[in-house]
Protein backbone atom coordinates (compact mmCIF):
# COMPACT_ATOMS: atom_id res chain seq x y z
CA UNK A 1 0.00 0.00 0.00
CA UNK A 2 1.59 3.48 -1.03
CA UNK A 3 0.17 6.97 0.61
CA UNK A 4 -0.24 9.44 -1.96
CA UNK A 5 0.61 12.57 0.90
CA UNK A 6 -1.40 15.57 0.84
CA UNK A 7 0.70 18.63 1.19
CA UNK A 8 -0.49 22.18 0.82
CA UNK A 9 0.94 21.97 -2.67
CA UNK A 10 -2.22 19.54 -3.40
CA UNK A 11 -4.59 21.46 -0.87
CA UNK A 12 -6.55 22.50 -3.95
CA UNK A 13 -6.54 19.53 -6.63
CA UNK A 14 -8.18 19.87 -9.95
CA UNK A 15 -11.74 19.09 -10.72
CA UNK A 16 -11.14 15.45 -11.26
CA UNK A 17 -12.58 12.76 -10.08
CA UNK A 18 -9.23 12.13 -7.65
CA UNK A 19 -9.93 15.51 -6.77
CA UNK A 20 -13.69 15.05 -5.62
CA UNK A 21 -12.59 12.32 -3.34
CA UNK A 22 -9.62 14.18 -1.46
CA UNK A 23 -11.57 17.10 -1.37
CA UNK A 24 -14.33 14.93 0.36
CA UNK A 25 -11.84 13.35 2.55
CA UNK A 26 -10.01 16.76 3.59
CA UNK A 27 -13.37 18.36 4.36
CA UNK A 28 -14.34 15.01 6.87
CA UNK A 29 -11.84 13.68 8.31
CA UNK A 30 -8.71 15.01 10.22
CA UNK A 31 -6.87 12.54 8.72
CA UNK A 32 -7.36 11.71 5.56
CA UNK A 33 -4.11 9.83 4.89
CA UNK A 34 -5.43 6.17 6.28
CA UNK A 35 -8.32 5.74 3.95
CA UNK A 36 -6.52 7.59 0.80
CA UNK A 37 -4.19 4.81 1.17
CA UNK A 38 -6.65 2.15 1.11
CA UNK A 39 -8.40 3.70 -1.52
CA UNK A 40 -5.21 4.05 -3.75
CA UNK A 41 -3.60 0.61 -2.70
CA UNK A 42 -4.28 -1.40 -5.38
CA UNK A 43 -4.32 1.22 -7.82
CA UNK A 44 -0.34 2.17 -6.68
CA UNK A 45 0.58 -1.39 -6.43
CA UNK A 46 -0.37 -2.83 -9.84
CA UNK A 47 1.06 0.43 -11.42
CA UNK A 48 4.31 -1.25 -9.88
CA UNK A 49 3.62 -4.38 -10.96
CA UNK A 50 3.43 -3.58 -14.42
CA UNK A 51 6.21 -1.26 -14.64
CA UNK A 52 8.48 -4.40 -13.24
CA UNK A 53 6.79 -6.98 -16.17
CA UNK A 54 7.03 -4.58 -19.14
CA UNK A 55 10.73 -3.70 -17.98
CA UNK A 56 9.71 -0.03 -17.41
CA UNK A 57 11.14 -0.32 -13.79
CA UNK A 58 14.65 -1.47 -14.97
CA UNK A 59 15.17 0.97 -17.08
CA UNK A 60 14.20 3.76 -14.40
CA UNK A 61 16.98 2.11 -11.99
CA UNK A 62 19.89 1.67 -14.66
CA UNK A 63 20.44 4.11 -16.67
CA UNK A 64 18.59 6.10 -14.63
CA UNK A 65 16.94 9.29 -15.77
CA UNK A 66 14.89 8.04 -19.04
CA UNK A 67 12.33 10.18 -20.84
CA UNK A 68 8.58 8.89 -21.35
CA UNK A 69 9.32 8.27 -25.36
CA UNK A 70 12.43 6.44 -24.81
CA UNK A 71 10.88 4.07 -22.43
CA UNK A 72 8.21 3.11 -24.84
CA UNK A 73 10.25 2.65 -27.44
CA UNK A 74 12.93 0.55 -25.24
CA UNK A 75 9.79 -1.80 -23.83
CA UNK A 76 7.82 -1.70 -26.85
CA UNK A 77 5.02 -0.10 -25.27
CA UNK A 78 2.69 2.87 -26.05
CA UNK A 79 3.91 6.11 -25.51
CA UNK A 80 0.56 7.53 -23.88
CA UNK A 81 0.26 4.07 -22.12
CA UNK A 82 3.73 4.81 -20.06
CA UNK A 83 3.44 8.43 -19.46
CA UNK A 84 0.53 7.42 -17.84
CA UNK A 85 1.69 4.90 -15.98
CA UNK A 86 4.76 7.15 -15.10
CA UNK A 87 2.94 10.35 -13.59
CA UNK A 88 0.77 7.37 -11.46
CA UNK A 89 4.23 6.18 -9.96
CA UNK A 90 5.41 9.65 -9.24
CA UNK A 91 2.23 10.34 -7.34
CA UNK A 92 2.43 7.75 -5.43
CA UNK A 93 6.00 8.69 -4.56
CA UNK A 94 8.12 6.20 -6.29
CA UNK A 95 9.57 8.68 -8.85
CA UNK A 96 11.63 11.88 -9.06
CA UNK A 97 12.66 14.19 -11.84
CA UNK A 98 15.72 13.54 -14.09
CA UNK A 99 15.90 16.50 -16.32
CA UNK A 100 13.12 16.02 -18.50
CA UNK A 101 12.59 12.48 -17.81
CA UNK A 102 12.11 10.21 -14.85
CA UNK A 103 14.16 7.85 -12.20
CA UNK A 104 13.28 5.90 -9.28
CA UNK A 105 14.06 7.79 -6.09
CA UNK A 106 17.55 7.34 -4.73
CA UNK A 107 16.15 6.03 -1.68
CA UNK A 108 13.99 3.13 -3.57
CA UNK A 109 16.58 2.19 -5.73
CA UNK A 110 18.22 -0.69 -4.17
CA UNK A 111 14.89 -2.26 -2.93
CA UNK A 112 13.26 -2.37 -6.14
CA UNK A 113 16.14 -3.61 -8.31
CA UNK A 114 15.21 -6.98 -10.27
CA UNK A 115 16.70 -9.30 -7.66
CA UNK A 116 15.48 -7.56 -4.19
CA UNK A 117 12.80 -8.92 -1.89
CA UNK A 118 10.22 -6.60 -3.17
CA UNK A 119 10.28 -7.49 -6.43
CA UNK A 120 10.04 -11.13 -5.54
CA UNK A 121 7.01 -9.87 -2.99
CA UNK A 122 5.66 -8.39 -6.53
CA UNK A 123 5.77 -11.21 -8.78
CA UNK A 124 4.19 -14.04 -5.95
CA UNK A 125 1.50 -11.35 -5.17
CA UNK A 126 0.86 -10.72 -9.04
CA UNK A 127 0.81 -14.78 -9.58
CA UNK A 128 -0.70 -16.10 -6.81
CA UNK A 129 -1.84 -13.71 -4.14
CA UNK A 130 -3.98 -11.79 -5.95
CA UNK A 131 -5.98 -14.10 -7.83
CA UNK A 132 -6.39 -15.54 -4.91
CA UNK A 133 -7.90 -12.36 -3.41
CA UNK A 134 -10.86 -12.39 -5.50
CA UNK A 135 -12.74 -14.74 -3.25
CA UNK A 136 -11.73 -12.85 -0.14
CA UNK A 137 -15.34 -12.46 0.15
CA UNK A 138 -16.36 -15.85 0.13
CA UNK A 139 -13.01 -16.59 2.83
CA UNK A 140 -14.55 -14.19 5.43
CA UNK A 141 -18.20 -15.49 5.15
CA UNK A 142 -17.09 -19.62 5.61
CA UNK A 143 -13.45 -18.78 7.25
CA UNK A 144 -12.06 -21.06 4.72
CA UNK A 145 -9.03 -20.73 2.02
CA UNK A 146 -11.53 -20.51 -0.75
CA UNK A 147 -8.40 -18.27 -2.73
CA UNK A 148 -7.03 -22.22 -2.54
CA UNK A 149 -9.92 -23.67 -4.24
CA UNK A 150 -9.80 -21.08 -7.07
CA UNK A 151 -6.02 -21.42 -7.77
CA UNK A 152 -5.79 -25.41 -7.01
CA UNK A 153 -9.36 -26.91 -7.28
CA UNK A 154 -12.16 -27.77 -4.57
CA UNK A 155 -10.14 -30.94 -3.58
CA UNK A 156 -7.19 -28.96 -2.07
CA UNK A 157 -6.66 -28.42 1.55
CA UNK A 158 -3.36 -27.63 1.73
CA UNK A 159 -1.59 -24.74 -0.31
CA UNK A 160 1.87 -25.59 0.84
CA UNK A 161 1.63 -28.92 -0.51
CA UNK A 162 -0.24 -27.86 -3.53
CA UNK A 163 2.09 -24.98 -4.27
CA UNK A 164 5.59 -26.85 -3.72
CA UNK A 165 3.76 -29.27 -5.75
CA UNK A 166 3.30 -26.54 -8.97
CA UNK A 167 6.26 -26.59 -11.68
CA UNK A 168 5.08 -23.03 -12.02
CA UNK A 169 4.03 -21.18 -8.59
CA UNK A 170 6.32 -23.07 -6.79
CA UNK A 171 9.53 -21.78 -7.81
CA UNK A 172 8.32 -18.55 -7.33
CA UNK A 173 6.61 -19.14 -3.71
CA UNK A 174 9.74 -20.70 -2.73
CA UNK A 175 11.66 -17.56 -4.30
CA UNK A 176 9.73 -15.38 -2.69
CA UNK A 177 10.30 -17.39 0.65
CA UNK A 178 13.94 -17.30 0.44
CA UNK A 179 13.86 -13.65 -0.37
CA UNK A 180 11.85 -13.14 2.59
CA UNK A 181 13.64 -15.19 5.37
CA UNK A 182 17.13 -13.69 3.94
CA UNK A 183 16.46 -10.33 5.34
CA UNK A 184 17.14 -11.28 9.07
CA UNK A 185 18.79 -14.92 8.50
CA UNK A 186 22.14 -14.09 8.98
CA UNK A 187 21.29 -12.10 12.01
CA UNK A 188 19.08 -15.01 13.67
CA UNK A 189 21.70 -17.30 12.73
CA UNK A 190 24.49 -15.96 14.71
CA UNK A 191 22.34 -15.97 17.95
CA UNK A 192 24.24 -17.11 20.56
CA UNK A 193 21.58 -19.34 21.73
CA UNK A 194 22.88 -21.49 18.96
CA UNK A 195 26.57 -21.34 20.28
CA UNK A 196 27.69 -24.98 21.46
CA UNK A 197 27.02 -28.85 20.97
CA UNK A 198 23.11 -27.86 20.71
CA UNK A 199 21.20 -30.31 18.71
CA UNK A 200 18.52 -28.56 16.56
CA UNK A 201 14.96 -29.27 15.45
CA UNK A 202 13.76 -26.57 12.94
CA UNK A 203 10.35 -27.00 12.43
CA UNK A 204 8.68 -26.19 8.53
CA UNK A 205 12.86 -25.49 7.76
CA UNK A 206 11.85 -25.38 4.22
CA UNK A 207 15.02 -25.34 1.84
CA UNK A 208 17.45 -25.53 5.07
CA UNK A 209 18.22 -21.68 4.21
CA UNK A 210 18.21 -21.07 7.79
CA UNK A 211 19.69 -24.17 9.12
CA UNK A 212 22.41 -24.08 6.98
CA UNK A 213 23.53 -20.35 7.71
CA UNK A 214 23.40 -22.00 11.69
CA UNK A 215 25.68 -24.57 11.06
CA UNK A 216 27.93 -22.17 9.22
CA UNK A 217 28.24 -20.13 12.07
CA UNK A 218 28.53 -22.49 14.54
CA UNK A 219 30.93 -25.07 14.04
CA UNK A 220 29.59 -27.30 16.68
CA UNK A 221 25.71 -26.82 15.96
CA UNK A 222 23.66 -30.11 14.74
CA UNK A 223 20.02 -29.38 12.68
CA UNK A 224 17.50 -31.28 11.11
CA UNK A 225 15.00 -29.96 9.36
CA UNK A 226 11.28 -31.19 9.67
CA UNK A 227 8.70 -30.53 7.06
CA UNK A 228 6.61 -32.17 4.35
CA UNK A 229 8.17 -35.09 2.44
CA UNK A 230 7.59 -33.48 -0.81
CA UNK A 231 9.62 -30.16 0.56
CA UNK A 232 12.36 -32.53 2.44
CA UNK A 233 13.55 -33.68 -0.95
CA UNK A 234 14.55 -30.67 -2.50
CA UNK A 235 16.18 -29.54 0.79
CA UNK A 236 18.24 -33.24 0.88
CA UNK A 237 19.51 -32.46 -1.79
CA UNK A 238 20.59 -29.09 -0.98
CA UNK A 239 22.52 -30.67 2.32
CA UNK A 240 24.07 -33.17 0.48
CA UNK A 241 26.63 -31.01 -1.04
CA UNK A 242 27.03 -28.15 1.54
CA UNK A 243 30.36 -27.97 3.29
CA UNK A 244 28.79 -28.91 6.35
CA UNK A 245 26.59 -31.83 5.63
CA UNK A 246 27.68 -34.14 8.26
CA UNK A 247 26.07 -31.39 10.95
CA UNK A 248 22.52 -31.23 8.64
CA UNK A 249 19.92 -33.92 8.79
CA UNK A 250 16.35 -33.73 7.28
CA UNK A 251 12.72 -35.63 8.35
CA UNK A 252 9.27 -35.76 6.45
CA UNK A 253 6.90 -34.78 8.81
CA UNK A 254 3.41 -33.37 8.94
CA UNK A 255 3.78 -30.85 11.93
CA UNK A 256 0.33 -30.98 12.84
CA UNK A 257 -0.78 -34.62 12.25
CA UNK A 258 2.34 -36.61 13.56
CA UNK A 259 4.75 -36.44 16.26
CA UNK A 260 8.02 -34.93 16.63
CA UNK A 261 11.52 -36.99 17.33
CA UNK A 262 12.47 -36.23 20.53
CA UNK A 263 16.14 -35.02 22.63
CA UNK A 264 16.75 -32.09 20.86
CA UNK A 265 18.36 -29.33 22.51
CA UNK A 266 16.54 -26.70 21.00
CA UNK A 267 13.31 -26.51 18.96
CA UNK A 268 13.46 -23.61 16.56
CA UNK A 269 9.96 -22.41 14.58
CA UNK A 270 11.24 -19.61 11.79
CA UNK A 271 8.39 -18.60 9.67
CA UNK A 272 5.89 -21.10 10.56
CA UNK A 273 3.94 -19.97 13.84
CA UNK A 274 2.49 -17.59 11.59
CA UNK A 275 -0.02 -19.93 9.28
CA UNK A 276 -1.17 -21.39 12.11
CA UNK A 277 -4.47 -21.06 14.55
CA UNK A 278 -3.90 -20.05 17.99
CA UNK A 279 -5.32 -23.35 18.96
CA UNK A 280 -3.12 -25.21 16.25
CA UNK A 281 0.27 -23.12 17.92
CA UNK A 282 -1.05 -24.54 21.17
CA UNK A 283 -0.56 -28.43 19.94
CA UNK A 284 2.53 -27.71 17.86
CA UNK A 285 4.63 -26.28 21.06
CA UNK A 286 2.68 -29.00 23.37
CA UNK A 287 4.68 -31.51 21.30
CA UNK A 288 7.41 -29.48 20.85
CA UNK A 289 7.70 -29.12 24.69
CA UNK A 290 7.82 -33.17 24.58
CA UNK A 291 10.38 -32.83 22.07
CA UNK A 292 12.89 -31.08 24.16
CA UNK A 293 15.22 -32.61 26.54
CA UNK A 294 15.03 -31.00 29.77
CA UNK A 295 15.97 -27.20 29.93
CA UNK A 296 15.81 -27.54 26.27
CA UNK A 297 15.21 -23.72 24.32
CA UNK A 298 11.98 -23.02 21.94
CA UNK A 299 13.14 -20.25 19.56
CA UNK A 300 10.69 -18.65 17.52
CA UNK A 301 11.41 -16.33 14.70
CA UNK A 302 8.30 -14.55 12.95
CA UNK A 303 6.98 -11.34 12.10
CA UNK A 304 5.03 -9.63 14.78
CA UNK A 305 1.75 -7.06 14.71
CA UNK A 306 1.60 -4.59 18.09
CA UNK A 307 0.47 -5.58 20.91
CA UNK A 308 -2.26 -3.00 21.07
CA UNK A 309 -3.46 -4.59 17.69
CA UNK A 310 -3.07 -1.61 14.97
CA UNK A 311 -0.31 -2.42 12.70
CA UNK A 312 2.20 -2.45 11.83
CA UNK A 313 0.45 -1.55 8.34
CA UNK A 314 1.38 -4.85 5.97
CA UNK A 315 2.03 -7.47 9.08
CA UNK A 316 -1.49 -6.54 9.84
CA UNK A 317 -2.82 -6.65 6.49
CA UNK A 318 -0.65 -10.15 5.87
CA UNK A 319 -4.12 -11.90 8.00
CA UNK A 320 -6.32 -11.30 4.91
CA UNK A 321 -3.54 -13.31 2.99
CA UNK A 322 -3.69 -16.55 4.77
CA UNK A 323 -7.25 -16.39 5.25
CA UNK A 324 -7.93 -16.59 1.96
CA UNK A 325 -5.46 -18.75 0.43
CA UNK A 326 -2.63 -20.14 3.14
CA UNK A 327 -5.44 -22.31 5.32
CA UNK A 328 -7.75 -19.77 6.49
CA UNK A 329 -6.44 -19.75 9.94
CA UNK A 330 -2.75 -17.81 10.46
CA UNK A 331 -1.96 -14.47 11.02
CA UNK A 332 0.97 -12.48 12.53
CA UNK A 333 0.94 -12.53 16.51
CA UNK A 334 1.79 -10.16 18.96
CA UNK A 335 4.79 -11.10 20.85
CA UNK A 336 2.98 -10.71 23.93
CA UNK A 337 -0.02 -12.95 22.43
CA UNK A 338 2.80 -15.82 21.41
CA UNK A 339 4.23 -15.36 24.76
CA UNK A 340 0.66 -16.53 26.39
CA UNK A 341 0.24 -19.23 24.37
CA UNK A 342 3.72 -20.67 24.81
CA UNK A 343 3.49 -20.33 29.23
CA UNK A 344 0.14 -22.20 28.60
CA UNK A 345 1.74 -24.82 26.79
CA UNK A 346 4.45 -25.19 29.93
CA UNK A 347 7.39 -22.91 28.49
CA UNK A 348 9.19 -20.18 30.77
CA UNK A 349 11.58 -17.34 31.25
CA UNK A 350 10.85 -15.60 28.14
CA UNK A 351 13.36 -12.79 26.54
CA UNK A 352 12.72 -11.52 22.61
CA UNK A 353 15.01 -9.66 20.80
CA UNK A 354 13.61 -7.49 18.27
CA UNK A 355 14.64 -7.47 14.72
CA UNK A 356 14.26 -4.88 11.59
CA UNK A 357 10.97 -5.37 9.42
CA UNK A 358 8.58 -6.08 12.24
CA UNK A 359 10.07 -9.21 13.21
CA UNK A 360 11.14 -10.89 17.03
CA UNK A 361 13.03 -13.44 17.73
CA UNK A 362 11.39 -15.07 21.17
CA UNK A 363 13.45 -17.62 23.20
CA UNK A 364 11.88 -19.31 26.16
CA UNK A 365 12.72 -22.58 28.45
CA UNK A 366 10.99 -25.66 28.66
CA UNK A 367 9.58 -25.83 32.26
CA UNK A 368 9.81 -28.91 34.67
Amino acid sequence: MISVPITPATAQPARTLAGSIRRVLQRLLADPAPLERTIAGTLAQRSLVAAANTGILDALIDPPGSHGHDLARLCHCSPDGVDILLHALAGAGLLSRCGRGWRVRRSYTTLLRKESFLRSWLDYSDTVIAPALLSLEDSVRNGKPEGLSRLYGHDRQDFYAAVANDPVNGPIFSKFMRAYSSINRETVARQSVFSGPVNILDLGGGDGDLAMAIVTHHPEAKVTVADLPVVIERTSQSFSTHPHASRLKTAGVDLLQDSLPGGYDIILCAHVIDILSPEEISGLLTKAREALAPKGKLVVFTPVTADHGRGPLINSLMGIYFLALARGKGRFYSTRRLREIAADCGFKAFRDIPLPCDEVLLIGERGN
